[in-house]
């Protein structure tokens, strides 16, 4: 009998990195000497590619890249300090993991997921991870989903998706 397949998002589902999110954007805006946009407007974009939320919080489109690298320039340094797991989502993976293969599938960069996830030592409990860098359409869209499917070799068929985007 073939094991179902569970995919996880990562923020929001498995982990809260929002302390290390908001200070990324706020080094990020501060390093170019602009007005950093307020925490709601910030959070309220969570969940989208780094590209997006600095569109949509004003960057202009030809700075966009230089936020961004601002950005991770940062959270490199704080991600793991600032991002906590989630009440119970050990104990969720860990039993889901008896049952079902696991992955993650994430609008963060699966340089960054996989950091955060050995960090948290969940990891090893995953079989596929697929982040911003492995696809052209990133979730909401499909097609992150069916790269992991893809990379697991397994059809549609008994897949759960868990999470908010």
């Amino acid at each position: 009998m073939i094991k179902p397949v569970i995919l996880f998002d990562l923020d929001g589902t498995l982990i809260d990195s929002t302390e290390a999110i908001l200070e990324g954007f706020k080094v990020a805006f501060e390093s170019f000497g602009s007005v950093v946009p307020s925490v709601d407007k910030i959070k309220n974009e969570i969940g989208h590619t780094l590209e997006n939320m600095f569109l949509t919080l004003g960057v202009d489109e030809k700075r966009v890249s230089a936020h961004v690298h601002a950005y991770k320039m940062h959270y490199r340094i704080i991600s793991c300090q600032k991002t906590i797991l989630l009440e119970g989502a050990r104990e969720s993976v860990i039993e889901a993991s008896r049952f079902a293969t696991l992955g993650v599938v994430t609008t963060k960069t699966g340089e960054y997921s996989t950091i955060l996830l050995e960090h948290m030592d969940l990891m090893g409990y995953f079989d596929v991870l697929i982040g911003r860098e492995h696809v052209k359409n990133p979730k909401p869209h499909a097609e992150p989903i069916l790269k992991a499917l893809e990379r697991l070799e397994h059809d549609i068929d008994s897949v759960w998706m868990i999470g908010d985007t």
